[in-house]
């Protein structure tokens, strides 16, 4: 077991949210020798563990192309992977209105933070000795050979034709791009292995609790887990709950839920396929973690928190990868779980001081990009709770007074 830093500035921190994001943000305040404390209501990390699990900051077009009249027929009859419900449009109009409006010309901002975030999970595993399946390249898959073209061209990736994409597992494809330098990951394994090293850094986890803020004015007096827990700084990453945490205290970071869903599948221990692939034309992600393991994830739905899938989406999901994986017949179904993304109406992560506070902070609203983007979000929030300015990206971009009420 590696020993305990020493602490060094005295400050005390809380932090709402036990998901990847707040692990990756107690690992570097950690790391400066900060007294750290973390809360959540559930025991694991359930989107955190529950995820494509593709670190791919080069590719970062929605999975399938929206456009608003996409959009608009994800909420009357549903299109593809995308479904979004009727009822949560009608509660939540202001949302979408700006959401159909930012549907593009968010892009390089995530690209410069998603990019800094893979140097930042190489560097990670490296130095913490940590290896979560990973896999080096992640192909991006289209139906279309111009779309591969496209694709390639615009992440400065290598395009791959049907012959290529063939050896790599997968048929009926015409084109593709190939980033060598992405890297997919096992979640599961990501995430257990964070926690277990916050914990040996010396993080105190309060698990099963349910946190809630307690104000006096605009300053954060304590937190209530049935005792008060104080603190010098407090810090939400609470994900799609993060509106819910936040609103009673008079601030709204503009975070939904998106729905998605993994199946886990035992390969015989065979090779079914050679290469991690996202389907871009359905957004599903395709990654073989080890010998045996197979995830395959889905769908984006805007349907609030209900966990429950019906059959005919779980079968629209099955029968895509059928048509696509040419060693599907040597797969076996193990489980399926779900998680919800945590998503801004602009497209972009929540990540600064809460405006009118000088001792809280929010990490939320990574949306698809919730892995990929954890490691620059946590060192980027560390550094600004710190009154530091993160270097290596621009966290204007991300400002949360862009929502204030």
């Amino acid at each position: 077991m590696k020993s305990k830093p020493k602490r060094k500035s005295g400050l005390d921190i809380v932090i709402i949210g036990c998901g990847i994001n707040g692990l990756f943000s107690a690992y570097n305040l950690l790391k400066e020798g900060h007294s750290v404390t973390i809360i959540d209501r559930n025991r694991e990390g359930l989107t955190s563990k529950n995820n494509a699990g593709l670190l791919q900051p080069s590719s970062l077009t929605s999975s399938p192309t929206m456009s608003p009249g996409r959009a608009f027929q994800a909420a009357t009859v549903g299109w593809g992977a995308v479904y979004i419900s009727p009822s949560q449009v009608a509660r939540n109009m202001n949302w979408f209105m700006r959401a159909f409006g930012n549907m593009t010309g968010y892009e390089e901002k995530i690209r410069e933070l998603g990019m800094l975030s893979l140097k930042l999970y190489l560097d990670f595993f490296e130095k913490e000795h940590i290896n979560p399946d990973v896999q080096k390249g992640i192909a991006a898959l289209y139906s279309n050979e111009e779309d591969g073209r496209k694709a390639a061209a615009a992440g400065k990736g290598r395009f791959i034709d049907e012959a290529e994409i063939s050896q790599l597992g997968y048929m009926n494809l015409k084109g593709g791009a190939m980033f060598e330098n992405e890297v997919s990951i096992n979640p599961i394994k990501l995430y257990e292995s964070l926690r277990s090293r916050v914990s040996e850094m010396g993080a105190n986890l309060i698990l099963g609790k349910e946190a809630k803020l307690k104000t006096s004015g605009r300053k954060v007096e304590y937190v209530d887990i049935g005792e008060k827990l104080k603190a010098d700084k407090y810090l939400v990453t609470t994900g799609s709950w993060a509106d819910q945490t936040l609103k009673p205290l008079g601030y709204k970071p503009n975070v939904m839920p998106a729905r998605g869903m993994i199946m886990l599948f035992s390969t015989g221990m065979a090779k079914v396929v050679n290469a991690p692939a996202l389907l871009e034309d359905t957004g599903i992600a395709i990654i073989q973690h080890n010998q045996n393991t197979l995830r395959i994830t889905g769908f984006y739905e805007m349907v609030g928190h209900s966990p429950e899938f019906k059959e005919s989406r779980k079968k629209w999901l099955l029968d895509n990868v059928k048509a696509h994986m040419k060693n599907f017949d040597k797969i076996s179904f193990v489980r399926q779980s779900y998680g919800f993304r945590p998503c801004t109406s602009d497209q972009l992560p929540v990540i600064g001081k809460v405006p009118g506070y000088s001792d809280l902070f929010v990490a939320a609203g990574q949306c698809r990009l919730g892995m990929t983007l954890a490691a620059a979000s946590g060192y980027a929030i560390s550094e600004i709770i710190q009154g530091r300015k993160p270097s290596g990206v621009n966290a204007d971009n991300f400002s949360p007074a862009r929502f204030a009420l």
